[in-house]
């Protein structure tokens, strides 16, 4: 999933990049967001970091024979709130795609 979201966030920065070149102006002009569903994303990223981080705690915690009971409830009820942020953050790329077009 992590492979996911960096590919995502790469073909978005790529993206504006193109956009850049089709507006004419400098390939850096878009790269800094201009808008919440930008810094959004940037902020998801972080956020997909961590989450990725305690589930890989949670296998390790698992591989040695400790307990990892709470380390895999905290993991799932932060993803389950990830998966709603995720569709938030969708809806509103949606909205800016509209505006953009």
């Amino acid at each position: 999933m992590m492979a996911a979201v960096l590919g995502v966030i790469a073909l978005a920065f790529s993206a504006q990049l193109a956009r850049a070149q089709f507006d004419d102006v400098e390939a850096t002009a878009y790269l800094v967001p201009g808008h919440f569903h930008g810094w959004a994303g940037l902020l998801a990223l972080a956020m997909m970091l961590i989450l990725w981080r305690m589930g890989r705690k949670t296998r390790d915690l698992k591989a040695e024979g400790q307990s990892f009971a709470r380390s895999k409830k905290m993991h799932g009820r932060i993803s389950d709130v990830m998966m709603m942020l995720v569709f938030i953050h969708a809806f509103l790329g949606f909205l800016y795609l509209l505006q953009i077009l």
